[in-house]
């Protein structure tokens, strides 16, 4: 057996070897870049495809169905056939656009649209980080396996090579702020993890089949004579939708996960190697799955079914082969490797460039952190891949993990509707394509996560048997009453979501007219007929100043670069737009030096957050503006666009607003007849409002009755089994003094159960007593209308113990600052009942979704008066919500359960029965703070 210190030093070994070799392919030498540029490296580059999903897992998924194992590779076989005209105008639209990722590459698709940008990044992200959970679980599974019983070193060696991935992705991938650029150390790393992981699958399949065995069909031959139901079982046949569904699934995940565009398009040398890995790729796909029906039906004959996704370690072990344990051992690292370090890679530029970069362009664009976007992009590594680490460690043998592989797929499946329409529809829109990412993602999520999550115990599965609130049709691995496999069944409905509303959504929204001209522009690149009238350019007067507009370029991109590397960028920028050595230019070479600001800008930030950032600048004066405008006037001249047309629709929105303004002024004489009924129809709402916001507080104490249940459901659930199981030991002493069988061990072990059984259930009959004894007091005292003295500290943990259940669904913190001396003779009532509210408010409405929250509530005397700070760093408020937030049914959830009720009860509860006052401070972004002050003794 392998020592811990052996292994380690072998990992090491072969990392540095690696090193080495990505070291001298950045040397920049000469046959270096041959080599790195060469059609093979790019080849062996894209068998990140297998990963250790594929290298170990294969085995296991033939054990079940040996077909269904072979469409996982026969997907990319099959894509292979048509990829080339889809990479033809994918690869142009990468030049041009200098796309970084997928996530990018629709951005730049659709209007260079932010929101479809950050959604498919989240897409990305949610979907892919558990699947990094994979690989990780396969390197620890392996170490496992070779070191047996060393638990602490396996844990320091899981962290050793996590840290090593992160770093290695770090040093190969991301040294550079431009994704755009090639990164041939970490393609030839993946090219040579290609060629290991390769030589080390055919290594043991040959030792299997003609080493251990005589040959494959000798090993079928035992199969079938030993194991019948297991040869019957691997031969089976999938249901035909089943089969389709994953030849879809692999091919479209060969394309478009985000490792696999980042390698198939984003590193691409030279569009012609498309053509060669037609062949050369089918190729090494069959060499990779040669043997793994082999391999699987002799693991099944040798170790039996339990252990099927480690026959490729567990074999060479079983037969004492030490080296040739190490080799499959580094073949599966290489797998889990590679894929680590090209999607922590790819998955922290979409994290930076498509969610970061939007949020502070959008509320800071002045600040000083976009130069730090190349460490922001080191720390998103961490990030991205410490996640997968603590989602292996934590939830390794989850239901939803083992299962996350083709879960993952059918995520990245979203996708491919939104691709293909942009590729080849010219009247989809960036809204129709936001619609259907958002139902694919939707329905994705509630027919594959949510059963996952179900199915790994962290939530209650009831649904999975009846359905939602009972509807058998709304079941999410049953949808309409399909009987599909889960896979299948999320593939199916996702995309009938998703080219749904991707349809609809573009037929039924209006195109803007930049998003039409966008659209013209790049259909005509994708068709290659990009052309300016040299004619009317060479008319108009070269009379602006170059330099000031350079000056103005290069401050836009030193807010990310250094001032070197801002003059590089620049200089790219004038050789792009043929500028060079020129002083003067007129107003359509502005255009176009603009326009190539915005590319080499997007390789950067995405092209979504390049055209904000140029856009927001004031690169045009007002008479250049005017002198662009008359040269496409000329423009629209040649094509028989009258000036009576063409100003007719450039002031299309101006007619509008003058003709809203005529509406309103006869709206004027229209609204003084009705004021009389308003003021009738005001009174009744007074007396409606009366009646809902005592139905508010009795809702308020339902919800508090439900979540006691809850609570108390799991003490009293511990206390019945502990009593269950004493009774049954009671049974069996009984049993045994009476047949005279009765040891004294046995009495002693009677009676230490009986002990540790009443120990349980004292400690949780107190436990529920003292919860209800909270909820009693809460409870009561919100019904009655009783004053009494009570201590604050005290009852605020009363009322957040009765908040528990609410307070347990959510990630966030509620903190209370507050003597435990402190008392006030008041209204318990009222001021839980206010608590409740703000605390109910801040959890629904004051967070995002990916926030975890704080809530403070600090609370002070002074000069008789009680001061309560109740504050929140949720997103705040901006104006209009600050002056609305008292009023009766203002609320910003108004579609998802929100009464509008909760903070005009606050008002009136402190305003009227705690003879106090209230006022808020707020802001966007800032978070929410209530100044809360009432007397301290209300009877004076």
């Amino acid at each position: 057996m392998i020592s811990a210190t052996s292994l380690l030093l072998i990992i090491l070994a072969y990392v540095g070897l690696l090193y080495v070799i990505a070291a001298w392919a950045e040397s920049g030498s000469e046959r270096a870049q041959k080599l790195t540029s060469s059609a093979a490296v790019y080849a062996l580059s894209l068998a990140i495809y297998c990963t250790s999903w594929t290298f170990f897992g294969s085995v296991g998924i033939a054990t079940h169905s040996s077909i269904l194992m072979l469409s996982v590779y026969l997907g990319p076989t099959l894509l292979m056939i048509v990829i080339w005209p889809l990479m033809q105008r994918i690869l142009l639209i990468k030049q041009i656009y200098r796309v970084t990722s997928i996530a990018d590459f629709l951005s730049a698709r659709f209007n260079r649209s932010v929101s479809l940008a950050g959604l498919a990044a989240l897409v990305a992200m949610i979907g892919i980080v558990p699947y990094l959970a994979l690989q990780l679980k396969a390197i620890n599974t392996s170490i496992d396996l070779l070191l047996a019983v060393q638990t602490q070193a396996k844990l320091t060696i899981a962290w050793l090579v996590w840290l090593g991935v992160a770093l290695f992705t770090i040093v190969f991938g991301i040294r550079h702020l431009d994704p755009t650029e090639r990164h041939p150390g970490m393609m030839l790393a993946l090219a040579v993890e290609g060629l290991v992981k390769l030589a080390a699958m055919l290594t043991v399949g040959v030792f299997v089949c003609f080493v251990m065995f005589d040959s494959p069909l000798d090993i079928f031959a035992q199969l079938q004579q030993q194991m019948p139901e297991a040869a019957a079982k691997m031969a089976s046949k999938p249901a035909f939708v089943t089969w389709f569904s994953y030849l879809l699934l692999a091919g479209t995940a060969f394309m478009l996960l985000p490792r696999q565009f980042h390698v198939l398009v984003v590193e691409n040398p030279d569009a012609n190697h498309v053509k060669k890995i037609q062949w050369w790729l089918p190729v090494y796909l069959f060499l990779m799955t040669l043997f793994v029906t082999p391999i699987a039906a002799a693991g099944l004959l040798l170790l039996g079914p339990e252990t099927a996704d480690s026959y490729m370690l567990s074999i060479p072990m079983l037969a004492g082969q030490e080296l040739l344990t190490i080799f499959v051992f580094i073949g599966g690292f290489s797998a889990s490797m590679a894929m680590l370090m090209v999607s922590g890679m790819t998955l922290s530029t979409m994290f930076s460039n498509h969610l970061v970069l939007p949020f502070i362009q959008r509320f800071r664009p002045d600040s000083r952190f976009k130069k730090y976007l190349l460490q922001s992009r080191w720390l998103a590594v961490f990030i991205v891949l410490g996640a997968g680490q603590i989602f292996y460690l934590y939830l390794g043998e989850s239901y939803m993990l083992v299962n996350m592989g083709m879960i993952s797929f059918c995520a990245v499946l979203q996708f491919l509707p939104l691709v293909i329409a942009g590729l080849y529809w010219p009247q989809v829109t960036s809204k129709g394509a936001f619609a259907g990412l958002c139902a694919g993602f939707g329905i994705w999520a509630y027919c594959l996560i949510l059963p996952a999550i179900m199915k790994s115990g962290w939530i209650n599965a009831d649904i999975l048997l009846t359905g939602p609130f009972g509807i058998a049709w709304l079941h999410p691995e049953h949808l309409l009453g399909s009987e599909m496999d889960k896979i299948s069944h999320g593939a199916f409905w996702s995309m009938a979501a998703n080219i749904s509303a991707l349809v609809l959504g573009s037929l039924y929204s209006k195109m803007s007219g930049e998003e039409k001209r966008y659209n013209a522009e790049f259909m005509d690149v994708m068709a290659e007929r990009v052309a300016e009238d040299e004619a009317i350019m060479d008319t108009l007067p070269r009379d602006i100043d170059i330099e000031p507009k350079l000056k103005l370029l290069k401050g836009i991109f030193g807010q990310y670069l250094t001032p070197e590397h801002a003059e590089n960028k620049l200089a790219a920028c004038l050789t792009e737009a043929d500028l060079n050595e020129v002083s003067l230019i007129n107003v359509q070479e502005l255009a176009n030096l603009e326009r190539t600001t915005e590319r080499q800008l997007s390789g950067i930030t995405g092209a979504a957050v390049a055209h904000m950032v140029v856009t927001q600048s004031t690169l045009y004066s007002e008479s250049e503006i005017r002198t662009l405008e008359r040269y496409y006037g000329q423009l629209l001249a040649e094509l028989k666009i009258s000036p009576a047309q063409l100003r007719q629709q450039l002031n299309y929105s101006k007619e509008k607003e003058l003709l809203a303004k005529r509406y309103s002024e006869q709206m004027e004489g229209i609204v003084d007849e009705r004021t009389r009924e308003l003021q009738e129809t005001l009174d009744k709402l007074k007396r409606a409002q009366a009646h809902l916001i005592e139905t508010e507080k009795q809702a308020s104490l339902g919800k508090m009755v439900a979540g006691i249940a809850h609570e108390i459901n799991t003490p009293i659930g511990v206390c019945v089994t502990a009593a269950s199981h004493l009774h049954d030991e009671v049974v069996a002493l009984k049993k045994m003094f009476a047949a005279g069988d009765l040891s004294e061990e046995e009495f002693q072990h009677f009676m230490q159960t009986c002990t540790e059984a009443m120990d349980i259930i004292l400690k949780n009959n107190a436990r529920a007593s003292k919860l209800i004894q909270s909820f009693k007091r809460v409870a009561v005292d919100q019904s009655s209308e009783q004053i009494r003295e009570f201590g604050l500290k005290e009852y605020l943990e009363e009322i957040l113990m009765s908040l528990r259940p609410a307070l347990k669904k959510v990630p966030h913190e509620v903190k209370v600052i507050c003597s435990n001396k402190l008392t006030c003779n008041t209204y318990p009532g009222g001021l839980s009942q206010v608590i409740t509210n703000l605390i109910m408010n801040s959890l629904l409405h004051a967070f995002k979704p990916e926030q975890v929250g704080k809530v403070t509530i600090e609370i002070s005397a002074s000069e008789g008066q009680i001061l309560m700070n109740y504050s929140d760093d949720g997103i705040g408020l901006d104006e209009d919500g600050e002056k609305n937030l008292f009023d009766p049914f203002y609320t910003t959830k108004r579609n998802q359960g929100g009464s509008g009720l909760g903070t005009h009860l606050v008002y009136n509860l402190v305003t009227q029965k705690l003879k106090g006052e209230i006022d808020v401070e707020t802001s966007p972004g800032k978070g929410l703070c209530y100044h809360i002050r009432f007397p301290q003794n209300i009877e004076d």
